[in-house]
């Protein structure tokens, strides 16, 4: 089921993020991807000159704006130095108070079939399946009769504020009207008698700006030079020349893609606009089945090859994907002069190789914890965690310490054995090993092992227990105690009475992993160990034995009877031994 979700995730993944691809919710990526990894300078138009309204202009003739007559004596210089075609980004959509530099700049521009005044449309707030202007705002009437117009309107990119686009055709009323830049290289072509190039728009009429330099980088002549003739002629001719504002405070500037510290004059705009027109080589933003074509190849690779992986090869994998989308985006652009939006794709991976990580932790963790369930069912849980946790050092060896020992048997199982199968003996084992089972770990001890229907059990080790041997104590109560039911149950059914015999030590042993290199088992080994066992060997059916050393650890929680020196074997010294006759508090 998890290998299958691994599998099914990737493609959930896969829908989402190609409705996120369709309604652009990733645009902000994709603007950081074109402007850093795809938005270059290049060396700015021979063509194309800037006369601009700068800072030494306006401390020759004063505060802008001017009397219009300086604005005609530029038209006319420019003109008599052979411009081809003269672009004006100011709009003159009023009369002015001075009769005379009206007459004066219409003068001029009727003068020149050369000439390209800024116009402005009025946009509507939201704009969806095309630019319509509600209304153009033009040249005053005398001047909008002897020249031609074109709308100088931008629009940056809602996300960031940043121009991308170059906004070519507006739709007025029945009539298309076009930009002040169109228009300016239509007359360039024109007077030059070069082709023009086909521009390639979008639907709404705009086409991406591939700007050539950062602000500042075309040429640029002071407009107070050009009227005081300081400029060589040789220097316009056949040009194309755009005048405009190129000072702080005079007209609007913008954010672009190469510098956004620096704001580019609205002059300079033109001027990149006009050059992609005459490179003929417009960049175009690809269609969406495009993108969606590359999303879902990317969605193939991984539903083939990441779930496969281990989480070191998963993130160069992924690393590669996106590393390989950023390189089509920049060979997209310089080939085929398309702009991919490899920003969905490449947050998809990132989403894809988050989830294969969360699944891999978890996979993990899933089969620690059944390793450690499995484990424990051979090995003492106390061990399992000592060992996952580096607690206990998984090599030869052991330490001494003071523990408590308790073994069990079942006393009447070998006769029991003898006059039943297999199956039936077995099940009556596990019933009671199940028991004394609980008994130990309710307790805190650990079960070292089991011998046959016997259980070794040891208090203190792995984990440090205080009261080791009252919880030994209490573990052997638990087991008489609950085997009562129990017995009842197997002598109804079976004719035989079983019960437990229990022996109790405390005394120091080593414990640890005890064994071969290849074959080991933590235990303990001993004297009280050994001592123990002999306990258990000679209680009797339902009873308890405790040695002295035990007894003098729990004399205030018990009640026994003294059962005098037992003599064992192999050792001179007999031990003092108690039965136990009740827990107090139990």
């Amino acid at each position: 089921m998890i290998k299958r979700t691994r599998i099914l995730l990737p493609i959930l993944l896969l829908i989402l993020f190609s409705i996120a691809l369709y309604f652009h919710l990733f645009q902000r990526l994709d603007d950081f991807v074109y402007d850093t990894f795809l938005a270059r300078q290049r060396e700015p138009a021979d063509e194309i000159i800037i006369i601009g309204i700068d800072e030494r202009s306006i401390n020759e003739i004063g505060t802008w704006p001017w009397p219009r007559f300086y604005m005609a004596d530029a038209i006319e210089k420019v003109t008599e130095m052979g411009a081809a075609a003269i672009g004006v980004s100011v709009l003159y959509d009023t009369y002015s108070t001075d009769d005379y530099s009206d007459e004066r700049l219409v003068a001029a521009a009727a003068a020149t079939d050369r000439l390209v005044l800024a116009a402005y449309g009025i946009l509507p707030e939201h704009v969806r399946d095309e630019i319509s202007a509600e209304d153009i705002v033009e040249p005053f009437e005398m001047l909008n009769k002897v020249t031609r117009t074109g709308f100088w309107n931008v629009m940056p990119d809602e996300s960031d504020g940043v121009l991308r686009h170059a906004l070519t055709n507006l739709r007025f009323g029945d009539i298309t009207v076009h930009s002040l830049p169109f228009e300016v290289y239509r007359t360039y072509c024109r007077v030059t008698g070069k082709a023009e190039n086909e521009i390639q728009l979008d639907r709404l009429g705009r086409f991406p700006i591939n700007y050539a330099t950062k602000p500042g980088g075309f040429r640029e002549f002071s407009l107070w030079g050009v009227i005081n003739d300081e400029y060589d002629p040789a220097l316009f001719r056949d040009k194309i020349v755009l005048i405009g504002p190129y000072a702080q405070g005079l007209g609007a500037d913008y954010v672009t893609p190469l510098d956004r510290s620096n704001n580019m004059y609205s002059v300079e705009i033109n001027a990149n606009i006009i050059q992609n027109m005459l490179e003929g080589s417009f960049k175009q933003d690809s269609q969406f089945w495009v993108n969606l074509v590359i999303l879902v190849f990317s969605a193939l690779l991984v539903v083939l090859f990441l779930h496969r992986l281990k989480p070191v090869w998963a993130a160069i994998f992924t690393v590669a994907l996106i590393a390989a989308q950023l390189l089509s985006s920049v060979i997209a652009w310089s080939l085929f002069n398309s702009i991919l939006k490899p920003s969905t794709g490449v947050v998809y991976l990132v989403f894809c190789f988050l989830a294969h990580m969360a699944f891999s932790i978890y996979l993990a963790q899933h089969e620690k914890q059944h390793i450690q369930g499995l484990f424990g069912r051979f090995v003492a849980p106390e061990v399992v965690k000592e060992l996952v946790t580096g607690g206990v050092e998984i090599q030869l060896g052991g330490i001494e310490r003071e523990v408590t020992l308790l073994f069990v048997d079942i006393r009447g199982f070998t006769a029991f054995s003898e006059v039943n199968p297999p199956d039936r003996v077995v099940s009556m084992v596990n019933r009671y090993l199940g028991l004394t089972s609980r008994s130990i770990q309710d307790n805190g001890g650990t079960i070292d092992k089991f011998i046959g229907d016997a259980t070794m059990a040891v208090f203190n080790a792995p984990n440090d227990v205080p009261d080791h041997a009252l919880r030994a104590v209490k573990a052997a109560w638990a087991m008489k105690q609950g085997s009562i039911s129990l017995r009842e149950e197997i002598l109804r059914d079976y004719g035989v009475d079983l019960q437990f015999g229990v022996g109790i030590n405390t005394g120091p042993a080593v414990v640890g992993n005890m064994g071969s290199d290849f074959r080991m088992d933590y235990t303990a080994i001993g004297d009280t160990v050994n001592t123990a066992a002999r306990l258990e060997a000679n209680s009797e059916k339902g009873q308890i034995i405790i040695s002295d050393s035990t007894y003098r650890l729990v004399k205030d929680h018990v009640i026994v009877t003294d059962l005098g020196v037992l003599s064992v074997k192999n050792k001179q010294v007999g031990i003092q031994i108690y039965n136990l006759e009740d827990v107090l508090g139990e």
